[in-house]
């Protein structure tokens, strides 16, 4: 039996996964509100001109029109910020606001620009102080940019409904291809072909916390959990793909994102990719979710 896929139509219908994505979005919103409320304290470190991560630099030979994108993400490293140097508070009150706006869904297309904007602007001043999930997650809200319901039929709701189908998958692709080369690149490394990698990663205190003293000493308990990582980044492309086995598969990684977040320390990137496997559940599944958290919201507010 031949099944045949019509192409054309995948992009051009009426896009069947918007509430997903607006779920998806408001909780990704609310982790990035989680985040920017944890950096407040060290805003100025992070953000500011004379902060101590530094400034990625300006070319001020080159007119801003001929820099290109580099002018529109990288405006904190201006040299006009060492005099305005409050400039940074701005952009940590403009994300605070249009991440609000967005949760609210109040102009869902510009308050989605304008975290876009922010926030990579923010991440590109800090950079040294983040991690490959602040990347991620740059290329995630420019996506999301493009994904909104549509405002009226004809062409322009037929090319929203393109923009939409085209983003999704993009996001969907995304995420595959960061667990394929992830592991793939890995297996280029002595410690993980080996099996010492958790090990490795147990004994260097800077990305270790008592979690993972477990592998210290036990080269055995290291290999398992070094080679399920590598199956679980290699084979995912595939079995997220494969509807008996994709719950308990992504169940299987949301455990080993929080090992990630709560025994490595580097708990924004883990959380990121937990929240990136709402996109691989179903309606039904979602709808499970969103009356649960529901339903918390109702218990916690008081009679």
């Amino acid at each position: 039996m031949v099944v045949k896929i019509d192409i054309a139509k995948i992009f051009t219908r009426d896009f069947p996964y918007l509430s997903k994505v607006e779920f998806f979005r408001k909780v990704l919103y609310a982790l990035i509100l989680f985040n920017a409320l944890t950096l407040l304290p060290i805003a100025e470190d992070v953000y500011g001109y004379y902060g101590l991560v530094g400034t990625k630099g300006w070319d001020v030979t080159v007119p801003i029109y001929l820099q290109g994108t580099k002018a529109l993400v990288n405006i904190l490293s201006h040299p006009a910020n060492s005099v305005y140097y409050w400039v940074y508070i701005v952009f940590v009150i403009g994300q605070f606001i249009f991440l609000i706006t967005g949760l609210m869904g109040k102009w869902p297309r510009f308050s989605a620009f304008m975290v876009y904007i922010i926030t990579i602007n923010l991440h590109m001043k800090g950079h040294m102080a983040f991690t490959g999930g602040e990347v991620l997650l740059n290329m995630v809200l420019f996506y999301l940019m493009f994904i909104h319901k549509p405002k009226s039929e004809g062409i322009f709701g037929e090319l929203q409904n393109i923009l939409n189908n085209t983003f999704y998958w993009i996001l969907l692709f995304q995420v595959c291809l960061l667990y394929f080369f992830s592991g793939a690149y890995k297996l280029f490394d002595d410690l993980w072909t080996g099996g010492y990698a958790m090990q490795y990663i147990s004994l260097i205190d800077a990305y270790s916390s008592g979690l993972l003293k477990i592998f210290n000493d036990n080269y055995w308990l290291s290999a398992v959990a070094t080679y399920l990582t590598l199956a679980y980044q290699l084979l995912f492309p595939i079995a997220v793909w494969i509807r008996k086995i994709k719950v308990p598969y992504l169940i299987f990684g949301v455990f080993f994102h929080l090992l990630i977040s709560l025994g490595m320390g580097i708990f924004h990137f883990g959380m990121i990719m937990i929240v990136m496997y709402l996109l691989f559940l179903d309606e039904k599944q979602i709808e499970w979710l969103r009356t649960r958290i529901k339903r918390k919201k109702a218990l916690a507010m008081p009679a």
